[in-house]
């Protein structure tokens, strides 16, 4: 076998050591594979040593986590939004009925001014 076919299944084997007989001689043989080999094992022990080392958490990290509020739906949303916002709301509203009305107003004014 050659080098580019031997490295083409080096991570499997590394992983599982288990190759065929023409992987194994091959790796006997070449120091470059052989090497290739050893870095893939490194690798692995490296990426097996990450999976079980653990970080505590800032000490800070679990009272900002309580001073999140938890969010309902957006019902909630919605109910709290309008509740800051009540007396914006209730201003447009009356701006909108003083407007409709005066609008009323100006129609049935102008209607018995014009003659038909």
């Amino acid at each position: 076998m050659k080098c580019a076919e031997i490295r083409e299944v080096l991570p499997a084997y590394a992983d599982d050591a288990e190759a065929t007989l023409a992987v194994r001689r091959h790796l006997s043989r070449c120091d470059d594979c052989k090497a290739e080999l050893v870095a893939y094992n490194s690798l692995l022990d490296g990426l097996a040593e990450l999976r079980s080392v653990t970080a505590d958490p800032p000490p800070a990290l679990s009272r900002a986590l309580v001073t999140i509020p938890t969010g309902g739906g957006p019902t909630d949303l919605v109910r709290t939004h309008i509740a800051r916002n009540r007396r914006r709301y209730a201003g447009g509203i009356a701006v909108a009925v003083v407007g409709a009305g005066a609008a009323a107003m100006w129609k049935t004014r102008r209607s018995r001014l014009v003659p038909a």
